[in-house]
């Protein structure tokens, strides 16, 4: 079990003693389950003993601990505290160390129930006073800013104590949590379905930004949200958006944009996709902290379409129809290998990934990475430091024209794609999406060894006294080099292969 969980058990414990033993249905339930999970995970024999013998899920943890199948409560909460020793070193600002509280209170909200949170935060409190540590120190001045209101105090006064008795605080304890508001701005679409709203702050000159996505088809609630670095690129990002149709680009006050804020963080949030969760998980505590920061007395701007109506109805959530231009072209490629496709903007990454793949014939034997200014989208689970490519759009990462990013496929060759966004047009009624328009030459056979062992490969088919060039012939599948033309693009066959995943956006002329 992690630290969380056991910080959660201490406490559960220590109040547990004035508990009946008898356990009820939901008791019962929850020992079933924590059995399951225990179980499907691996635990060791002797652990699934002791649960099959407990009373509750309460029981169960306490046996474990009392049997030396749990750390101790000291040993957990050393564990806990390590994670904030990045905090003490060198270089360490204001930003990074409200990130690292934040999200490590995005992992306990994941471990425990919201009704628990802030007793749980008490008792860790003081639980990290106890301990007297430079880490407990950077806890504690972290959760004094990004923690629940209830617990900043206490945070703050067990932090004052451990300085009085001679710890020294981090240069980064100075000016947390009050960085200096900047503009804020944002876009949303003609039917009021969702906006998106950017709040910028700076720690002296560094800047950055919280990005939130507020859904109104789903009750107005937070359904994304994350911190950037590149405010201004993702201001360029809006602007060029905004000319589109169907989206509109505006500026906000600080007080509107906090009436928006307040609102939004009133409602439940409501995050969809896997990463949209761990990112409201995470950053949910620091958007609220920060939106403290701005000034009240603000209204809500009333929601209008480009021609100045208010929407007749949110609820309808119509999608603007609209398609992306790309040119993807295999970098370091001579000639030039690329396709022309058209996909729809709303095109997920790992819709894109699929889509390149067959627009090129590669066979997705292979990992993939896109690489945006939004960050790095791939498949999760497989030791990537990325996120969930079905969590993003083409039009969130490359909203407008001139927009670029890159596409890796296979780790080991490294066919690395260069994607251009061309121009974002209205969809064409009866076309099917995505299509390909134009391109050149054949795609690299899989596993030659990039573009480099792509161009050797060449030399030694285009050399019949090459020593290689059988083996060459044998390992792709062929009688003659005859039989593989690199100059070859076949327009027809590329769009056979896209029709499975193609689908009409706009059946007529409206």
């Amino acid at each position: 079990m992690d630290h969380v969980a056991n910080t959660r058990r201490t406490k559960r414990q220590k109040t547990g003693a004035s508990l009946s033993l008898v356990p009820d249905s939901a008791e019962r339930a929850e020992l079933a389950e924590l059995l399951r999970t225990a179980a499907k995970s691996g635990a060791p024999d002797e652990v699934l003993r002791v649960l099959e013998g407990a009373v509750s899920v309460q029981d169960g943890l306490g046996r474990l601990a009392e049997a030396g199948l749990l750390p101790s409560m000291e040993q957990s909460l050393e564990e806990l505290l390590e994670n904030f020793r990045p905090l003490l070193e060198p270089g360490c600002d204001q930003l990074s160390a409200e990130l690292s509280g934040t999200e490590f209170l995005g992992s306990i909200r994941r471990a425990t129930s919201e009704d628990d949170i802030t007793a749980l935060l008490l008792e860790l409190t003081e639980q990290s006073a106890g301990a007297g540590t430079p880490q407990a120190l950077a806890l504690l001045r972290v959760l004094a800013v990004v923690g629940p209101p209830a617990v900043r105090p206490a945070a703050r006064a067990a932090g004052d104590e451990l300085v009085a008795g001679g710890l020294a605080d981090l240069p980064w304890v100075a000016g947390l949590g009050t960085p200096r508001p900047g503009p804020c701005f944002g876009y949303g679409d003609d039917f009021g379905a969702q906006q998106s709203l950017v709040i910028t702050f700076a720690y002296g000159r560094k800047r950055h930004a919280l990005v939130v996505l507020i859904d109104h088809l789903l009750g107005g609630g937070v359904k994304d949200c994350f911190v950037t670095d590149q405010p201004d690129r993702l201001r360029t990002q809006y602007r060029q958006l905004g000319r589109e149709a169907g989206v509109q680009y505006r500026d906000y006050q600080a007080a509107a944009a906090r009436a928006i804020l307040d609102r939004a963080l009133a409602a439940e949030p409501c995050p969809v996709e896997p990463d949209q969760i761990e990112d409201v998980g995470a950053y949910l505590d620091l958007l609220r902290v920060r939106t403290e920061l701005l000034p009240e007395g603000g209204t809500v701007p009333a929601l209008r379409d480009s021609a100045g109506r208010r929407p007749a109805a949110v609820a309808a959530g119509r999608d603007v129809h609209r398609v992306h231009q790309v040119k993807v072209t295999l970098r370091g490629s001579k000639p030039p290998i690329w396709r022309r496709l058209e996909v729809p903007s709303g095109i997920t990454l790992a819709k894109l990934h699929d889509t390149i793949q067959r627009s090129f014939g590669w066979d997705g034997s292979h990992l993939w990475l896109f690489s945006t200014p939004a960050g790095d989208y791939g498949e999760t689970g497989h030791g990537l430091d990325c996120r969930s490519a079905a969590s993003r759009k083409l039009s969130d990462v490359a909203p407008g024209r001139g927009e670029r990013i890159r596409y890796l496929y296979d780790f080991g060759d490294d066919w690395e794609h260069d994607i251009l966004v061309e121009d974002v047009l209205p969809a064409e009624p009866g076309v099917a999406y995505p299509r390909c328009t134009a391109g050149r030459r054949a795609c690299p056979p899989e596993d030659c060894g990039g573009v480099w062992g792509y161009a050797y490969l060449l030399e030694i088919l285009a050399d019949p006294g090459n020593e290689e060039h059988a083996d060459r012939l044998d390992w792709l599948g062929i009688d003659s080099a005859a039989d593989f033309d690199p100059a070859e693009f076949d327009l027809a066959q590329t769009n056979k292969m896209l029709s499975p995943v193609s689908r009409v956006l706009s059946k007529r002329r409206e």
